[in-house]
């Protein structure tokens, strides 16, 4: 059974997006059913069947943008080093870093939205391999995630170093961010959030509207992360379900995306209130018709009309700390007396 769209709603939405929504099965399971079907056993086939379809379009974009890919670890975590045939003027010494969705079970860090920021930003992404579930349950991805997070900005200049994560990878951002805000770390110089899950727990009004509406089913994604990475903890919890967490006003400036079908809509809401209400400069940007995850269709064109302003986002923020610190540099140089003052820029490069 695929999605139905009547006539009026696809008036508002692109033809690509209504003939999308027409192909993609959606079938109705019975609540019993649904412990059976989302438990550990079953997870190495819905990740197989996943990756054989993803493997197909990361590889043609892998090609299309002439990306070249480079493995590497940081404290023992596998990342992957994405970089771009040409990096945008400005960018040489900036790094996005990248956290993969798939509902903590799925996915890998050549994920496309890692593959599209990196060739329509010019810029060198970190996207992280993290351990998946059931293989791993929590905390063991964000410990990981962390780690990569506290090494990146020990080693680069954090006001260049942006993230970028999508769905279950916004979960995993947010804690981390959180994580560092806590321990006094460096914070990155903006985030963009591509329809993110800060709250997994099931609670919200767009998991109940938007169950049976977009192309994946809210009760079978949050029954797979109950039971394959969530385990015996309190899905409420703020490591779990970041949005539940106290927020401090030094947190980056962020671009949420998200659309009317996504069942994910109300984090998007909820986290965009959550940074407006202590002044942390926040952007909420929801799609018509759009569904979880539609940010990485590569044509689709409510997913670039997207993508494009999070990439000027992203790259109007780095051009910011540029200029931040070439003024600093410039003041700095005039109080020694016109002397030069050295400030040593590393290019992004594989950490060990």
């Amino acid at each position: 059974m695929a999605l139905r769209t009547t006539k009026k709603q696809a008036a508002t939405m692109s033809p690509e997006a209504v003939k999308y929504l027409a192909a993609v099965p959606h079938p109705w399971i019975p609540g019993f059913l649904l412990p059976t079907l989302t438990g550990p056993r079953q997870i190495p086939r819905f990740r197989k069947a996943f990756q054989a379809g993803e493997d197909v379009i990361e590889e043609s974009l892998i090609a299309r943008y002439s990306l070249t890919l480079e493995k590497t670890t940081i404290k023992d975590v596998p990342v992957l080093i994405i970089r771009p045939k040409t990096i945008t003027p400005g960018n040489e010494h900036a790094l996005l870093l990248n956290i993969h969705g798939g509902g903590f079970v799925m996915g890998t860090a050549r994920e496309r939205t890692a593959l599209l920021m990196a060739a329509e930003i010019g810029i060198t992404v970190y996207s992280i391999d993290y351990t998946l579930a059931p293989e791993a349950k929590y905390p063991l991805a964000l410990n990981q995630c962390f780690a990569v997070y506290e090494e990146v900005v020990t080693h680069f200049d954090p006001k260049q170093i942006v993230g970028v994560s999508s769905s279950s990878g916004g979960a995993l951002m947010l804690a981390v961010v959180l994580k560092a805000q806590k321990l006094h770390l460096p914070m990155l110089k903006a985030l963009g959030m591509f329809t993110p899950a800060g709250e997994i727990s099931g609670v919200g009004d767009s998991a109940v509207s938007n169950n049976r509406r977009d192309v994946q089913s809210a009760d079978m994604a949050l029954a797979i992360v109950r039971q394959n990475y969530v385990g015996d903890m309190n899905p409420r919890d703020p490591g779990i379900s970041p949005l539940n967490d106290t927020f401090a006003t030094d947190f980056p400036p962020t671009m949420i995306t998200t659309g009317t079908r996504d069942i994910m809509l109300s984090n998007g809401v909820r986290l965009f209130w959550k940074l407006k209400e202590i002044n942390v400069p926040v952007e909420l940007l929801v799609s018509e018709g759009m569904w979880h995850g539609f940010n990485w269709e590569p044509d689709l064109p409510e997913a670039i009309r997207t993508r494009k302003i999070v990439v000027d986002f992203l790259n109007s923020q780095i051009r910011t700390a540029s200029r931040e610190e070439s003024m600093r540099m410039n003041g700095s140089a005039h109080g020694m007396g016109h002397e030069i003052a050295a400030h040593e820029q590393q290019e992004p490069r594989a950490l060990s």
